[in-house]
């Protein structure tokens, strides 16, 4: 999968601290994260960043979903990432 245009995504006006806080979803992170969810939760790309993020990204809120919430889809779904990134990068 290609990495989709997210040029017109929200993330892109605010940074990309809101995005990855250092301590994941424990204390701060979990503020900042709240925080990401609603600047992604009016994004226009937001389907887009998510379907990526569920086949390749590991950490970080992408299409307003932190890496549990990735985690929990990808389970409903059968995506088994270890297997994509390992075929990704081989």
């Amino acid at each position: 999968m290609k990495f989709p245009d997210l040029s017109r995504g929200m993330c892109r006006q605010v940074g990309v601290s809101f995005f990855f806080p250092e301590d994941g979803e424990r204390g701060n992170g979990a503020t900042t994260y709240e925080l990401a969810r609603t600047i992604c939760s009016g994004c226009t790309v937001r389907a887009e960043c998510l379907e990526w993020a569920l086949r390749h990204e590991l950490y970080g809120m992408w299409g307003g979903k932190s890496p549990f919430e990735r985690q929990q889809i990808r389970k409903k779904r059968k995506i088994n990432l270890r297997e994509i990134l390992v075929k990704d990068y081989v």
